[in-house]
């Protein structure tokens, strides 16, 4: 069906036919720009009044700019299938997409706005996104998913704390970098919760289509305790970052995640690139915990190296997954990529190798290596998948169907 015939059969513009089509481009468009004031400060060509320091800046658009977006839109799509309800579309998705830039105009200019608007309209934002999905899966048919809820309750939550702290309200020890971390780490737990729905489909696929008979299990005991471990290291991390007793949790938490990727299906079936995203997106996962964990029992490994591994490899990965898998199977199309995400995909690996590596093994070339290298990488891969993307994503399904 084209947009024309669409329109004119009463269905909304494409582009708000459903929360993943809007928020999927934008966050892919947005990546990009919020590494601008971190990366102009770290070379000295920008300085902006940004009202905090540009680390919190970045991480905060990093978190709840980019990936909220990215998470709204993932919610949004998945929740009216798995509660069947009627999903949020046309105006509505419009005035909550509106929201959304308004945060970023806010933040970009909170220097000279007062906080508490900027706070406001930001978290507005992640308010109404819960106020719809929450209810949606608290009733009998989403209740199997709630723990997503929950999730994005928390992460909702330390986006408050954040707001707290950076306005002088937070009592206690924690701070605004604090929240940050834990909300970073929310995420993590996120991605081993939503794998545990996707991989089993994916595999299933590129099972079929390597022309492999191998019989796929996937034991619940080995996933849930790499949720578990998972939670346990985002208390430990919170409470006492770089303790030993973190390093050991961290190392449990990577353990976890290495036993359950045994399970899937390596071999021919990792040619298709739509599970190899999701793959590497994992095993990104397992080698940050691990390296973070080394790092807090000695002097060996930098922690930060783990924490590039686990947001640039883990996170980011894993939001490029599910961009490229929900884009192909909710606008009617088969898993068939287009050949410029391997692009993508080798764009996000260098990124998170050099993000990762050089201030390690060859401090002498931070700048170029560790941070423009990066930089160039990761807002290539995401305007390259936006590029890539674009027309499936601004145009009816070619099935008719609405969505």
């Amino acid at each position: 069906m084209t947009t024309t015939a669409a329109l004119r059969a009463g269905q909304p513009w494409p582009i708000l036919a459903y929360a993943f089509r809007p928020f999927f481009l934008l966050a892919a468009l947005y990546a990009p720009l919020t590494l601008l004031p971190w990366v102009g400060l770290l070379l000295h060509q920008v300085s902006l009044p940004l009202g905090m320091s540009p680390l919190l800046w970045h991480g905060h658009e990093m978190l709840f700019g980019f990936v909220a977006a990215a998470l709204a839109g993932f919610l949004l799509t998945a929740v009216p299938s798995w509660a069947k309800v009627e999903p949020l579309i046309g105006a509505k998705l419009a005035g909550l997409v509106a929201l959304w830039l308004a945060g970023r105009l806010a933040f970009w200019f909170a220097g000279s706005l007062p906080g508490w608007l900027v706070a406001t309209i930001n978290l507005a934002f992640s308010l109404c996104v819960l106020a719809w999905a929450l209810p949606a899966l608290l009733s009998p048919e989403g209740r199997r998913h709630l723990s997503l809820g929950t999730l994005a309750l928390l992460f909702v939550l330390a986006q408050g704390g954040f707001y707290l702290a950076w306005l002088g309200l937070l009592p206690g020890r924690l701070g605004a970098l604090d929240m940050l971390h834990l909300a970073a780490n929310l995420l993590l737990v996120m991605i081993a919760v939503t794998a545990t729905r996707i991989v089993r489909v994916v595999s299933q696929v590129a099972v079929g289509e390597s022309g492999s008979r191998r019989s796929l299990r996937f034991t619940p005991a080995r996933e849930h305790l790499a949720v578990a471990t998972l939670c346990l290291f985002v208390c430990a991390d919170l409470v006492a970052r770089g303790h030993p007793v973190s390093g050991w949790v961290a190392l449990a938490a990577a353990a976890a995640q290495a036993d359950r990727l045994s399970e899937w299906p390596w071999g021919r079936a990792m040619t298709k690139l739509y599970l190899l995203l999701l793959t590497l997106a994992y095993v990104w996962l397992m080698l940050g915990l691990a390296v973070v964990g080394v790092a807090a029992l000695g002097e060996s490994l930098p922690a930060y190296a783990g924490r590039h591994l686990l947001f640039v490899g883990a996170v980011a990965g894993a939001v490029l997954a599910v961009f490229c898998i929900a884009g192909l199977r909710h606008t009617g199309r088969p898993l068939v990529l287009p050949r410029t995400i391997w692009l993508v995909l080798a764009c996000l690996f260098l990124g998170t190798v050099a993000r990762s590596a050089v201030p390690a093994l060859w401090p002498q070339h931070y700048l170029l290596g560790s941070v423009v290298l990066p930089a160039l990488c990761w807002g290539f891969a995401f305007w390259l998948y936006a590029l890539s993307f674009a027309r499936m994503l601004l145009s009816a399904r070619p099935d008719g169907l609405p969505g």
